[in-house]
This record gives structure tokens, C-alpha cells and sequence, in this order.
């Protein structure tokens, strides 16, 4: 839920690589270096308390769990970042360890729709790491614009997050007495699930024989329960709380639509994973999901209209016939899959290891 998608790409990639992580932990008590057994790859975590020294500490740990690799026989080939501050020990010890590095950033904060923002310390931060990058590698072409427009200058290559098609994928359809609408996601202020609510509520209104099932928790939860309740569609509504990714797969499998009603996005694991999974979608016409919905596979809607996304909703349920499921899976397992993003990923090392000489 939290930051997995990281995971996931590190264990597609291992697949056909040989991959170290090294997890850089702030809040994680008194200064250390461990080991994780029993991964499919290294796994080096550095624990650091918050203190002034936070960050000579940030660095340190990254130089020491670089040698502690080195000394049980890892010699990398490229550093790869995920998010910039992360970037920094890496990029400062580039003409030491002789070692390009590429970066993937994540952080929806460059996206015009958020309303968080970096402040100015941060954004020069982030225009410095990202520009001395060999490769900046953002989730969407949505963020590599709202990037730009900050001011950061740097080689970009988009790479979508990536899904795990032996999970997701479709099943045999099912026949239920209700249509059954799916979202999985965290309960907090971006995905505006009160839209979403709202948004259900209208359908039942028109009649619409919907159900609505809320996979996932957050501090949003209590109000979304509260408010079900006041739109007198509680019965209707079933929050699941947070569930496994097998199950998540199972619970696609068996639903007739997804729908996201997002304020902000970049590149949305669950929108992906429905897709894989031959789900139509109905999203928020936000940040990266234009890049990923079509009318080959679902429909946009209006993110300051509560009876626009009915709307859409209410054409896709009477559409669903039309939709093939298994072309959408095969479609999103050619973009996001194993196989599509670890070649990407592979190309990038590639060309990054490549220009290292010309970097000094």
C-alpha cells in the first residue's frame, strides 16, 4: 500500500539481474547497518536516528552498506534512487565509486493538482540532484511535465510502475444480483472518496442497481463511513479494509467496474492492476491517468463534478458487453508487465552506464 510498488519493480528487475538494496531509514533508532535474510535479493537496511546529525548520518550509511556490498562481492554496475533525496549519497560519491546514477521519482508534490508544495530549500534539492543524474525516471508523463515546469532540468525516460500479471488477470465472469463497483486504494484526502460517495449515492438515486466495495484504510475512513450513512447508502457500501494482494486480484476478478475519483495522481498501481486484471475503468481526469485510460478501456470524468462521474459510471455499467476483458489485460500486461518495464529499465542501465565516462 505504502511505497510496495518500489518493491515490486526491484523484484521484477532481480529476475534477470543481479540487484542489491539499500534501504536508507531515518527514525529508525540508534545508527546501524543489518541485513534481511531470506530475499530473493541483498537486502541492506541503514537505521539512523532524527537529529541534527540525520543527515551526515543519511550519507554515511549509504558509503558504509556501498562497502559492506563490495566486501561480501557485489560490484554494481549503476545506482538506481528512488525518489531524489535519496540520490544524494549516490551522486556525491559518483567520482569516487565511479558509479552512474539514475533516478526514479514517485513524489506527486510536482504535479500541478497537489496542493502540497516543496518549499525552496527542497525545490533547489531536488533541481540539483535530478539534473546531475544520468537518467530521471519519472512514473508518468504527467509528472516528467509538472517536473519541467519546476524548473528541473535532467534526462528523462518515463517507467510506469509495473504489475504482477501471474496475479492480476482475468477469471471467468460472474453473475451478480447488483453491479459491482471496486475501489482499492488509501483513505485520505487525495483519493476524495466523499466524491466517490457522493458520486453512488446519484446512481442509487437513478435507480442504478450498484453496490460499491471500499478496499483499503486510512485517517478518511471514519467521515466516508459517517457519510454513507448520511447519503442512506451504508447498505450499499462495504468498506474491507486493508486486504492482501491476492486478494485484491480476486476481488477484480469478480467486479464489473473500477472507479477512482482522485484529486491528484501519477501513475496509480490499482488502475493498473485492474486493467491487468481486464477491469474497465472509470477515473478522475487527473495527472497521469489520461495516459492510462482510453475508450478502449474505460472513461475520464470531470474531477470537480460529482454528476459528471455518475454519469460515466452509468455509461460504462450499460457498455460493459461491449468491453473485451481479456484484450484489456493483455493490452496493460504489454505496458506494465515484468517482461515490458524490466527491458526499459534494462535499456536505461544500459545507456547510463554507457555515458559514465563522459560524467566526471
Amino acid at each position: 500500500m505504502r511505497g510496495i510498488f518500489v518493491r515490486e519493480q526491484v523484484e521484477a528487475v532481480s529476475v534477470r539481474n543481479k540487484v542489491a538494496v539499500v534501504h536508507l531509514q531515518r527514525g529508525g533508532g540508534r545508527f546501524r547497518v543489518e541485513g534481511e535474510p531470506g530475499l530473493p535479493f541483498a537486502l541492506l537496511r541503514v537505521r539512523y536516528p532524527r537529529s541534527p546529525l540525520a543527515y551526515p548520518l543519511h550519507f554515511l550509511g549509504a558509503v558504509l552498506a556501498l562497502r559492506r556490498l563490495r566486501r561480501g562481492g557485489f560490484e554494481p554496475d549503476v545506482i538506481h534512487a528512488h525518489f531524489f533525496l535519496a540520490a544524494f549519497p549516490p551522486l556525491l560519491l559518483r567520482s569516487l565509486f565511479r558509479l552512474p546514477v539514475v533516478v526514479s521519482e514517485h513524489w506527486s508534490v510536482f504535479l500541478p493538482e497537489d496542493p502540497a508544495t516543496l518549499g525552496p530549500g527542497m525545490l533547489r534539492a531536488a533541481r540539483l540532484a535530478l539534473s546531475r543524474a544520468a537518467y530521471v525516471l519519472p512514473a508518468s508523463d504527467a509528472l516528467r511535465r509538472g517536473m519541467e515546469a519546476h524548473g528541473i532540468k535532467a534526462q528523462y525516460r518515463v517507467v510506469p510502475n509495473i504489475v504482477n500479471t501471474a496475479l492480476f488477470h482475468p477469471g471467468d465472469a460472474r453473475q451478480h444480483d447488483r453491479r459491482r463497483l471496486l475501489f482499492v486504494g488509501l483513505l485520505y484526502e487525495a483519493k476524495n472518496i466523499a466524491h466517490l460517495l457522493r458520486a453512488t449515492a446519484l446512481l442509487t438515486r437513478r435507480h442504478a442497481d450498484v453496490e460499491l466495495e471500499i478496499v483499503g484504510d486510512g485517517p478518511d475512513r471514519p467521515d466516508a463511513e459517517a457519510l454513507a450513512a448520511e447519503l442512506a447508502i451504508a447498505e450499499r457500501v462495504h468498506f474491507t479494509g486493508l486486504q492482501t494482494k491476492p486478494e485484491v486480484a480476486r476481488r477484480m476478478r469478480e467486479s464489473d467496474l473500477f472507479v477512482l475519483t482522485s484529486r491528484y495522481e501519477n501513475n496509480p498501481c490499482a488502475v493498473i492492476e485492474a486493467l491487468a486484471s481486464g477491469l474497465p475503468v472509470v477515473a478522475t481526469r487527473v495527472g497521469g491517468l489520461p495516459e492510462l485510460i482510453d475508450a478502449s478501456n474505460g472513461r475520464l470524468s470531470d474531477p470537480a463534478s460529482v454528476e459528471d462521474t455518475a454519469d460515466q459510471v452509468q455509461h460504462m455499467l450499460g457498455a460493459l458487453p461491449d468491453f473485451d476483458r481479456k484484450e484489456i489485460a493483455r493490452r496493460a500486461a504489454d505496458r506494465f508487465g515484468a517482461n515490458a518495464v524490466t527491458a526499459t529499465l534494462e535499456s536505461v542501465y544500459a545507456d547510463a552506464v554507457g555515458i559514465l565516462p563522459r560524467r566526471d
